[in-house]
């Protein structure tokens, strides 16, 4: 099970990663493209603040879940690292299992609100906000599977690399 789950767990965050840095590089190109259309051609784009609000919400989703995985999320873990051995094991699965609850609630809340939108259209493209929406759910899913690949996986529960690595 170990074995599965870390390769599941792998692949999940080597496309996260792959797509975080394809969303960058479209961000940045479709920006130089507005400010070339606008003050050189001087025919402004409509669509591109759309489409840069869409994918910054997807990096900053899945980012986040990127950074679950690594234990490089933003933390504050001064009172656990004054805890020695069982307390320090037991802190870590109470706030594990407190962060679980959230990412569940988020998740409910996140699918239920992206169905309800779904009729809807935003802005100049014509498309639904769903678009923006569903990356909670996806990141979601995807820290609902590092959870569970911590806890098959001790060595999952430590940092692995640090923030500035991609």
């Amino acid at each position: 099970m170990k074995p599965v789950i870390g390769r599941i767990c792998d692949a999940i965050t080597e496309v996260a990663k792959l797509v975080l840095g394809t969303c960058v590089a479209a961000i940045v190109l479709i920006t130089l493209a507005a400010v070339w259309w606008r003050y050189v051609v001087n025919a402004p784009i409509a669509w591109i603040e759309q489409v840069s609000n869409i994918l910054f919400i997807w990096i900053t989703f899945i980012g986040a879940a990127v950074l679950y995985r690594q234990k490089l999320h933003i933390g504050v873990d001064m009172f656990i690292d004054m805890l020695a051995g069982r307390a320090r094991q037991i802190m870590f699965w109470v706030i594990e299992t407190g962060n679980l609850g959230f990412i569940v609630v988020l998740f409910i809340y996140s699918v239920k609100l992206s169905i309800d939108v779904l009729p809807n259209t935003y802005g100049a493209l014509d498309i639904t906000p769903a678009w923006f929406y569903f990356s909670a759910p996806v990141a979601c899913v995807m820290m609902m599977f590092f959870f569970v690949e911590k806890i098959v996986d001790p060595s999952k529960r430590v940092p692995e690399g640090s923030v500035g690595d991609f």
